[in-house]
This record gives C-alpha cells, sequence and structure tokens, in this order.
C-alpha cells in the first residue's frame, strides 16, 4: 500500500526556508551604479593639452567630482608617472582613483590592439613602472602609442594578470583592421568587456556574432586634456565600490 504523503511534507520538499543570514547576504550584495570615465590621460602621455599655469593633478580631480564621476583611471600609454600625484589629490575627495597604463600589442594578424590595463587603488607608479620593464617597454616609449609591446600577446596578458590586473580591450571598433581580431579577443580569450568608439555598427557586431553572450560594452572619454574628462562615461553597476567591483564585471572567462 503506497502511503499518502502528506501537504505539509510537500510543502517543505517545494519551499526552501532560508536562513536569516542568507537574506541578509542577499541584501549586502545589492548592486549600486558608478559613474566612470576610465581612460584619462595626464601630462605623462606625449600630445597632452596641459594648461599653463594649472596643477593637473589635483584640477583633475575637481573636474571628476563636478561632472559627477565616482571613478576614474589614470590610464597613459606606458606610463605610470601620474598615478601617485593624481591619488594622493583624491585622497579627501569621494572620486575613486584607480591605477592604469594602455599599451599596445600584436596578435595574430593585428598589431594594433590597444589594451586597457587597471590595477588595484593600492598600486603606485613605481609598481606600474616595474609592471612596464617585465613587458620589456623601455623607459623612451613612455607616453608613445605608436610603440609595441614586443612580447607575446599570452605573455603579455600572463604579466599584466600576474601583478592583479584586468585588462580592457580600447577601441577595437575604430577601424576595421581591428574589428577582425574581435573573434580571437572574445572566442580565444574570453574577453567580455570593451571600450568602444561607439560608431553606429558598434553594438550590432556584438549581437550580430554573438547573440547568447552576455558583454560589458562600455565608452570612455580618452582625454588628453582636462576639458574632455568626462565627455564620454559608462555608468555601471557593481556589487561593491572601486576596483574589487570592478573585477568582477570585467574579468576574462578564460
Amino acid at each position: 500500500m503506497i502511503k499518502k504523503e502528506s501537504l505539509s511534507a510537500k510543502v517543505e520538499k517545494e519551499v526552501e526556508v532560508k536562513p536569516l543570514d542568507t537574506k541578509v547576504e542577499k541584501k549586502r550584495i545589492r548592486r549600486k551604479s558608478y559613474s566612470m570615465d576610465l581612460r584619462i590621460q595626464s601630462p605623462a602621455s606625449l600630445g597632452y593639452l596641459g594648461i599653463e599655469g594649472i596643477d593637473t593633478a589635483p584640477a583633475l580631480v575637481r573636474l571628476a567630482k563636478v561632472k559627477g564621476l565616482d571613478v576614474i583611471a589614470v590610464t597613459d600609454f606606458y606610463s605610470g608617472d601620474y598615478i601617485d600625484r593624481i591619488t594622493e589629490a583624491a585622497t579627501e575627495s569621494p572620486v575613486t582613483v584607480l591605477p592604469g597604463m594602455v599599451i599596445r600589442a600584436a596578435l595574430s594578424a593585428c598589431d594594433d590592439i590597444i589594451l586597457m590595463c587597471l590595477f588595484p587603488e593600492y598600486t603606485s607608479s613605481a609598481e606600474v613602472a616595474e609592471i612596464l620593464e617585465e613587458l620589456e617597454v623601455p623607459r623612451a616609449a613612455s607616453g608613445d602609442e605608436s610603440f609595441i609591446v614586443p612580447l607575446e600577446f599570452d605573455r603579455v596578458i600572463q604579466i599584466i594578470e600576474k601583478h592583479q590586473g584586468i585588462i580592457i580591450p580600447s577601441r577595437m571598433d575604430k577601424t576595421p583592421y581591428r574589428t577582425n581580431i574581435l573573434p580571437v579577443l572574445v572566442e580565444e580569450y574570453g574577453f567580455r568587456a570593451f571600450d568602444l568608439a561607439y560608431y553606429p555598427e558598434s553594438n550590432k557586431i556584438f549581437k550580430k556574432l554573438w547573440p547568447k553572450i552576455k558583454f560589458q560594452l562600455l565608452s570612455f572619454s580618452n582625454a588628453n586634456a582636462l576639458a574632455q574628462v568626462g565627455s564620454r562615461v559608462s555608468k555601471v553597476k557593481l556589487p561593491q565600490p572601486g576596483f574589487p567591483g570592478l573585477r568582477t564585471l570585467i574579468e576574462r572567462t578564460i
């Protein structure tokens, strides 16, 4: 004879009673939107348009605050020289400063892959200089966007990530030459976040080729003058502020 299951037993099976601490944890990881410009140059980049008599570091932080930016990143080509100055200028500011740099790498038939490399908030100018040395970038290439890192692409990725860095390919929609390498970056290297120039067809490229993949398609200013800071901003929802929250969004899937 089959024993009938009581209604209360059925309910217990179908309804998972979650303890209080689980509910608290859910509330704790609620995502908040942060306004970001993660590609900002400083006088360490060649061609930077400075204003005579104005100290760039504090002026940049003040401007970021006025424009409502929560997070900015210092991303000069092959240089971290201004990181310490801008980080110090933001000590009493609500603006979070992420240390970073931009490099140019080669992969397959494309030698124009622009990579934004961002590091934890505590990373200093000296530490970025050490990473550049490990990438075999000579001091003479500081600020020079025409220089190409001489190492193989896999080795470049390995070095950046070994130093707790995260990587965002930048402006890969700007030319057909760059766009042609996107399938390799997405399918072989697991990149899911891109800083786009945002031409009319930019979004369609990703939707057409990878309709089932969720991307973080961002767009930042690439400011090489104070007036350009915040001219392109991305609002991003993070589970926590600063670099740790950004890492959860940006990390490669491979």
